[in-house]
């Protein structure tokens, strides 16, 4: 996991530099932090920029599944699996889409194979312990 002003959140693959991808061809002329997501098995690209603060009884809010070793890492922040995609339970257009994430972590052995799971359904039908956050992204 990487660190910036954005708390240290977003994922390793989260580029700055232009995405030229099969989805995606952005060239990303502010240097905003752009990466691949799954939804349903299918990658899309998000822009994080940070953690905010909602009050999540008034604020729609979609999942994002964050896959990890452990919650408690090295760092004091949960210790994510390199190479392995955000999962959303949502992308624009869907009902329940928002820009607000909050995080769920997929705890999973180290023996995992990164990208293995690519949807809601497959974390949390994985057998691996989810535990739902009380950290919102945008």
């Amino acid at each position: 996991m990487a660190t910036d002003s954005t708390g240290g959140l977003h994922y390793s693959r989260d580029e700055t530099a232009g995405v030229h991808e099969p989805q995606l061809d952005y060239s990303n002329p502010h240097g905003q932090r752009v990466g691949p997501r799954w939804v349903r098995g299918e990658v899309v690209f998000a822009m994080p920029q940070g953690i905010i603060h909602v009050d999540p009884d008034k604020q729609k809010w979609a999942n994002e599944y964050v896959v990890v070793y452990n919650i408690d890492g090295p760092d004091g922040r949960p210790e994510r699996v390199p190479g392995q995609y955000g999962i959303y339970d949502s992308k624009p257009g869907d009902p329940n889409y928002s820009p607000i994430w909050r995080y769920s972590y997929v705890v999973v052995p180290r023996d995992y194979e990164p990208n293995t799971l690519r949807s809601e359904e497959a974390a949390l039908n994985s057998g691996y312990e989810v535990v739902q956050a009380d950290t919102y992204t945008n």
